[in-house]
């Protein structure tokens, strides 16, 4: 298991075939589940939440640059 602060190595992470993409649509299951995260996070009053999670869909979706994206020092605190 990965913690936040560790880094991951994408070189040396499994690459599937293309083949494989297509049959195990992953990225549109990513995009889909975070919608409907961001709308629990919002019916929950967590709009911070619901905005980061949106930001994720978009990026599962390819709509989005690949930004690393710094989180509030509140925010650091929940994920440690």
């Amino acid at each position: 298991m990965t913690i936040p602060s560790q880094s991951i190595d994408r070189s040396k992470s499994h690459r599937p075939e293309e083949s494989e993409r297509r049959e195990y649509p992953v990225r549109e299951y990513i995009g889909a589940m975070a919608v409907e995260l961001a709308q629990m996070a919002r019916w929950d009053g967590d709009e911070d939440l619901g905005l980061l999670l949106d930001a994720a869909a978009a990026r599962a979706a390819g709509t989005a640059p690949a930004l690393r994206v710094d989180l509030d020092p509140v925010a650091r605190r929940h994920i440690a």
